[in-house]
């Protein structure tokens, strides 16, 4: 191996273990925030006395917690892409092509960097600060620039340890010449690019006014053709909208745009939401409250004849109720569940099929991160979005579970016979076991229904729940605590560099008018409303195959939610609706990411179309629920109207 890969190396390492102790002030500034919330919450109810200014302090703390988890996010290349093609290309192909990406987002880190330092300047000259405490809002926003500043370093590492990866040679050496050689030229491009950019725009603004819908649709399929040349989505969201407010308002407002409006997400004390049901999800997680809710599920359903298909069921939407996440949920219980019935004879079908449908529950059952997005963009109550998916998520299952009925009655020999009948000191155990699971449950949403908790404060609660859960079970000694906090803050930064591409992306097709158009062109129409409902269906479920939820969502909220309401739909229930219908795409063939991690799971013994074969039952159930939800709107909008 050549000296200069071997100094790459070891700099990648130090980029991970310096990052990440930058990111332990994130998570410790996120709990304290967590603390600082229940004692608010507890000063209030006790004393009626509550933090006078804590609000602020949470604004502005946010921000630098916030801030925090970025660098580590860079070093552990924590950026959603879409792969599709990546499998299809060769290795040298695709790490060119690693390169082009990890070049782009350092692009954005850097002119996120900046803008972020004007804000910071101008918040010094005005004296901005806050309104009860006085806190200068200034040096919090400074620290924020240096902050991003750590992660422009950071990822000019993650970019040169690409470069290597592009240019090694078949025997894995790399000459310091060669490798200079390349570094010196993408730096001159990169000079060149930036120089260039700023006339051209100039040039091609006048034009561009002209045709303000034409441009976004070009910039709308450039953005996807460079999002499938693996260039992490936030970059193309966010410097797709740039370029395209650039064209049509301006350059200077449009990287304005970019730096005022991070900095408003940042210190949003509603946001904050975010990444503590992320640190609840990821304590939860570790301190095995999973196993426990799958094993008070089996214990109540094993007896029955597919009974430890009814349990997985049960145990995803437990589990979907600590982390948010469908892949996790999926990912997690197929580990345990998979073996399980395996061992006692269930088909490969039946197995695979319900913990892949079952995964899909972890976005349905609040709290979800997807949720939690889709208000984040849409400006709608989080606490809302969460109260209506509860009749959902209740009717989803309550199909999974019929539908296990009908498979294994129609397919005798897709489960054995009849289990023996658990006592009732067993079920007690079990659930003496799971009571941590439905204890937070109850308090997260059991809270919001009834009006005692806002949103943050049921976050909080729940993140400090199950931190403490992990800690005092002794989960967190050795290498457990950075592996939670690798997690929340890879997360946390994916989650939050994309909604700052979005709400770039949002600006741009806003100034353009084309949501206006299109709604304007489908009221002169005569289709009617659910067959326009019908069309973005079916339209999802087809994004849904091949994407994670995050990325269909803030690509096509900003286009669809204005058609949504212009047709007089409620924006609670199309969040609702759109996050199952979008679910039910990650389990239909012929891609369905949740089927894939299965078949991953299940080995290479069960062949992909087996997996398909015993998913087809359950999406016909998702069919079925989606169709309940858009006739009837009610079963999403009334639990909401009694809170």
């Amino acid at each position: 191996m050549s000296l200069i890969t071997e100094r790459l190396e070891s700099i990648e390492r130090w980029n991970v273990v310096l990052t990440r102790r930058i990111a332990l002030i994130g998570v410790a500034g996120m709990l304290l925030i967590a603390l600082g919330t229940i004692t608010d919450v507890m000063l209030r109810w006790l004393f009626n006395h509550p933090l006078v200014g804590f609000s602020e302090i949470v604004e502005v703390s946010l921000a630098v917690a916030i801030g925090a988890t970025f660098a580590a996010g860079a070093a552990g290349r924590a950026n959603l892409t879409i792969d599709i093609l990546a499998d299809h290309l060769g290795g040298g192909i695709t790490n060119w092509l690693n390169l082009l990406g990890a070049s782009t987002l350092l692009v954005l880190y850097l002119l996120l960097a900046w803008q972020m330092g004007l804000h910071a300047s101008d918040l010094q000259e005005r004296g901005a600060a806050t309104v009860y405490l006085d806190l200068k809002r200034s040096p919090y926003i400074w620290m924020v620039t240096v902050l991003l500043a750590a992660t422009c370093v950071a990822q000019l590492a993650v970019v040169l340890a690409t470069l290597r990866d592009a240019l090694l040679a078949p025997d894995g050496t790399l000459g310091a010449g060669r490798y200079a050689r390349w570094a010196i030229g993408l730096l001159v491009l990169a000079a060149a690019l930036a120089s260039g950019a700023s006339p051209a725009i100039r040039a091609l603004s006048g034009t561009a006014a002209s045709y303000p819908s034409t441009v976004a649709i070009v910039l709308f399929f450039a953005m996807w053709g460079t999002s499938l040349l693996l260039v992490p989505l936030c970059a193309s969201l966010a410097l797709t909208g740039v370029v395209g407010a650039a064209l049509l308002a301006g350059i200077d407002p449009a990287l304005s745009v970019l730096g005022t409006e991070a900095a408003a997400f940042l210190t949003n004390e509603n946001l904050a939401v975010l990444p503590l049901f992320l640190i609840m999800g990821s304590f939860a997680s570790a301190s095995g409250l999973s196993a426990d809710i799958y094993r008070f599920a089996q214990a109540l359903f094993g007896h029955f004849r597919g009974g430890l298909a009814l349990a997985t069921i049960g145990g995803c939407a437990g589990f979907g109720a600590l982390t948010g996440s469908s892949l996790a949920t999926a990912a997690t219980i197929g580990q345990v569940a998979l073996p399980e019935m395996r061992e006692r004879g269930y088909s490969p079908g039946l197995a695979t099929g319900c913990v892949a449908a079952g995964g899909t529950l972890g976005q349905l059952v609040p709290p979800s991160t997807a949720i939690i997005l889709y208000a984040i963009l849409t400006e709608e109550s989080i606490g809302r979005l969460f109260i209506a998916a509860v009749i959902p998520a209740v009717i989803a299952v309550a199909l999974y579970l019929v539908t296990i009925a009908l498979y294994v009655r129609l397919a005798p020999d897709a489960a054995p016979a009849v289990g023996h009948r658990v006592h009732l000191g067993e079920i007690l155990l079990a659930f003496r076991n799971a009571w941590g699971v439905l204890l937070l449950f109850l308090m997260v949403i059991g809270g919001l229904y009834g009006g005692v908790f806002t949103a943050n404060e049921a976050a909080a609660f729940g993140a400090m729940g199950a931190f403490l859960f992990a800690l005092f079970r002794g989960k967190l000694a050795g290498g457990n605590l950075w592996r939670v906090m690798g997690e929340v803050t890879r997360t946390t930064a994916m989650i939050y560099m994309l909604i700052f591409g979005a709400v770039t992306f949002s600006f741009f097709i806003g100034i353009t008018g084309l949501p206006e158009k299109l709604v304007s062109m489908l009221s002169s129409m005569t289709i009617p409303s659910l067959g326009v409902i019908a069309v973005l269906l079916v339209i999802y479920i087809i994004l849904g195959c091949v994407m994670d939820p995050f990325p269909v969502m803030v690509i096509t909220v900003p286009i669809v939610t204005p058609l949504i309401t212009a047709m007089g739909y409620d924006l609670v229930w199309w969040g609702i609706v759109m996050v199952c219908v979008v679910e039910t795409g990650m389990i239909t063939p012929p891609f369905g990411i949740n089927v894939f991690i299965l078949k991953g799971i299940a080995g290479g013994d069960v062949p992909m179309w087996t997996v398909f074969r015993g998913v087809m039952p359950f999406i016909g159930a998702d069919l079925v629920k989606l169709a309940l939800l858009v006739l009837f709107p009610v079963l999403v909008l009334w639990l909401p109207s009694t809170m």
